[in-house]
């Protein structure tokens, strides 16, 4: 017994140092990754970096990105905050695709500056099971408690600076410096966003405004009473939503362990809060008739139930009777945030992002809306052309 108790001990004092050398080895400093040079103030694609307090690094990342859209007015810009496990360095795949889709979607929308937003999305990987960037990874809910701080500093870094910089953002687009901004935030940046726009958004439909920029959360690790106050408001007559949240059906980071280190509360995309259903169209053709259940074909049938988004594929239903104030697709779609419950083909499991689809899907929601109007349900393929 006493050799074997031994042999316990033993193997838990080896844990534990794999544990300290684990975390000792992949500490991830809380510093910026950019300088700024002078050419940066002419570029199409900016960084700026917070720290865990939620301030700005270098402030002369903004200051850079400011001469640029004072050198042509009216621009709009595309925002993207990474999550969990990321941060702003130049070999971060995050930053790596998000440069890429940015440059994409500026061949189909002229006159787009990126600007990606960067914080310390882990201090640490302890045994080294960051499989963050595998969207079929069956090891990264090992690693998940890592989320609890992480999230606090999200919320900081959101609350405090993204907050102060995007009402920077909104006074540019008064002086007629920028035409609107479209704010991207995945899983942990998805608190970042949610929290540095909330306040704004609740201000504005307060006094009955629309909202002339939008927020996409993407899969984010946001609980639904962290949402719960945008939801009582509906988007003022003449605009569409003034934020999605989409939310992929195969997420299981935040379906399923998300929820059991919350204590059972559970994440604002697979709760209550939906209001919306993104399906892909087989092949991408939704022209092709197809045979529905007869409920789903009666619902489809009706005005404003349905719509097909053009150009990628997707069908976008209106859920009813999920919570008493939405018992019309009339009610889903003049809600001020839209919760969308997205199948496979649209977001695969909690990191399928940025992908060239969801590029093409981006471009045709920016068509559609004017920099004034925001995305509306009832917009027609005329407009679009119109745009």
């Amino acid at each position: 017994m006493a050799r074997w108790l031994k042999g316990v001990a033993l193997l838990n004092l080896a844990l534990l140092m794999v544990l300290a050398l684990s975390i000792w080895s992949t500490h991830i400093p809380d510093k910026p990754f950019h300088m700024v040079s002078y050419e940066q103030g002419q570029s199409d694609f900016h960084v700026i970096e917070f720290n865990d307090d939620g301030e700005m690094h270098l402030p002369e990342q903004y200051q850079a990105l400011k001469q640029r859209l004072e050198a042509t007015p009216g621009v709009q810009l595309l925002i993207f905050i990474h999550g969990w496990h990321h941060n702003a360095a130049p070999n971060d795949d995050n930053f790596i695709a998000f440069k890429r889709f940015h440059q994409q979607l500026a061949l189909s929308q002229a006159g787009v500056v990126g600007l990606y937003i960067g914080w310390r999305g882990d201090e640490y990987d302890p045994f080294w099971l960051d499989g963050s960037d595998d969207p079929e990874s069956q090891v990264e809910a090992l690693d998940f408690p890592t989320i609890v701080t992480r999230k606090q500093v999200a919320r900081r870094v959101g609350e405090n600076g993204v907050r102060q910089l995007l009402a920077s953002l909104d006074s540019l687009h008064q002086q007629g410096l920028l035409s609107r901004y479209v704010l991207i935030g995945h899983s942990l940046g998805g608190v970042v966003a949610l929290h540095g726009r909330k306040q704004a958004i609740l201000d504005n439909l307060a006094q009955g405004k629309g909202e002339t920029h939008l927020t996409v959360l993407l899969n984010p690790a946001a609980t639904a009473s962290e949402y719960q106050p945008l939801d009582k408001w509906l988007s003022p007559p003449g605009f569409g939503p003034s934020m999605l949240v989409m939310q992929s059906k195969t997420d299981f980071a935040v379906r399923e362990a998300f929820s059991w280190i919350k204590d059972g509360e559970r994440a604002v995309g697979h709760s209550w809060a939906v209001t919306h259903d993104v399906d892909p169209c087989p092949m991408r053709d939704c022209s092709k008739a197809i045979k529905l259940p007869q409920a789903l074909a009666e619902h489809d049938a009706k005005p404003g139930c349905m719509r097909v988004l053009e150009g990628v594929g997707w069908k976008v239903r209106a859920r009813l009777h999920a919570r008493k104030s939405v018992q019309s697709c009339f009610d889903a779609n003049n809600q001020a945030v839209w919760v969308l419950a997205v199948a496979d083909g649209v977001i695969a499991g909690h990191n399928g992002i940025l992908t060239d689809h969801q590029m093409l899907a981006l471009a045709a929601l920016m068509k559609a809306s004017r920099a004034e109007r925001n995305y509306s349900p009832t917009v027609t393929q005329e407009q679009i052309a119109a745009d």
